[in-house]
């Protein structure tokens, strides 16, 4: 976390953690402006004065908020990216999986980051960042279908990677503002949005 000195005692880490739980509920919630640091504090089970020697103000605590978020979703993706180039599915099925792993990763959690991508829209230092986890997501997605490259029929497929990439993350966005893709229904969602980027991108059914 950029905007803070981790804590070197156990004591002091736990506080940290349950400020951070607290307030990624509020902000979920879409309460964390409202609330008051001695709120925060109550709800944290913790004191005003250990909030301010950890943390200082409410900015700081959101930006770590967001900072546990994004380590949080590089994590996932590269646990998640790296068992499916370790498995043994066809290239269709690899590429159908990330977008699937990637559709549940906004999916649960949902609040938060509808949260966190509203402050983006009125934080320069949120939407930077914002930037920066989208290119992480677009670039492990980009693994996936570029270790398939030639089963990929788009007559320029490393252009249709990236285009493909990016369609993702702006539905992904869209479904997590608004809640919906249009009237298809939630649980279609992953293998249709699958559908339409697959056959963008001219998958072949076999390596």
């Amino acid at each position: 976390m950029n905007d803070l000195a981790s804590p070197t005692q156990e004591r002091s880490k736990q506080a940290l953690e349950r400020f951070l739980n607290v307030a990624a509920e509020l902000l979920a919630n879409n309460t964390f402006e409202e609330t008051s640091i001695s709120q925060i504090t109550k709800l944290a089970k913790s004191s005003v004065g250990t909030f301010y020697r950890l943390l200082g103000d409410k900015d700081v605590l959101l930006y770590a908020v967001h900072d546990r978020f994004v380590e949080e979703c590089e994590t996932a993706i590269d646990q998640a990216i790296e068992l499916i180039l370790q498995s043994d599915l066809d290239a269709k099925k690899q590429i159908e999986s990330v977008i699937h792993t990637l559709i549940e990763l906004f999916r649960n959690r949902e609040g938060l980051l509808r949260a966190l991508i509203r402050r983006s829209s009125v934080d320069l230092k949120f939407r930077q960042r914002f930037h920066g986890l989208n290119a992480y997501i677009a670039n492990a997605f980009c693994r996936i279908a570029l270790a398939h490259l030639l089963t990929i029929q788009h007559p320029n497929p490393t252009q249709a990677i990236d285009m493909v990439a990016h369609l993702l993350l702006a539905s992904l966005n869209y479904y997590t503002m608004t809640g919906s893709l249009g009237v298809t229904a939630e649980e279609d969602i992953p293998t249709e949005l699958s559908r339409l980027l697959l056959n963008y991108l001219e998958v072949s059914s076999t390596n």
